[in-house]
């Protein structure tokens, strides 16, 4: 399967700030785990899908109030029972890179136990193979 791309916007509103008047770190990654999921059901059945784990994170520039952010968000990995999709935060008007990360979400029955999705993706750019390199190095290898 193709790797499907989702784009959100949010607008940084007062009560998206932190005590230093940006957004707050918290904020942001709400937003990235969204994101992320719907990337996620994008492929699969969104009832399905929970949230497991945040793989690190790193703030490259404070964001003010009134700034437009640009959420873009696919699926960088797809294991038996898990997708982990690749989110990158930027500004929307200056294309400023915030932050990035890969988040991991897991096909689960409804006893909330893990189960196949049957999902494969592949690359058809360089840079999503770039990403899905990336991605393996936040694969739980047991």
């Amino acid at each position: 399967m193709a790797i499907p791309y989702i784009k959100l916007i949010h607008f940084v509103k007062s009560e998206d700030l932190n005590h230093h008047g940006t957004l707050y770190a918290g904020r942001c990654v709400e937003w990235m785990v969204e994101a992320g999921l719907i990337a996620a059901c994008d492929v699969t059945r969104s009832e399905d899908i929970v949230c497991m784990r945040i793989n690190g994170l790193l703030f490259r520039k404070p964001v003010p109030k009134g700034t437009l952010v640009a959420i873009r968000s696919s699926v960088a990995y797809a294991g038996r029972t898990s997708l982990m999709s690749y989110v990158e935060v930027s500004n929307k008007i200056t294309g400023e890179f915030i932050v990035d990360g890969f988040f991991t979400y897991v096909s689960v029955d409804e006893s909330g136990r893990p189960k196949p999705h049957g999902i494969t993706i592949s690359a058809e750019t360089d840079e999503e193979a770039a990403i899905m390199r990336d991605a393996l190095n936040f694969v739980d290898k047991k």
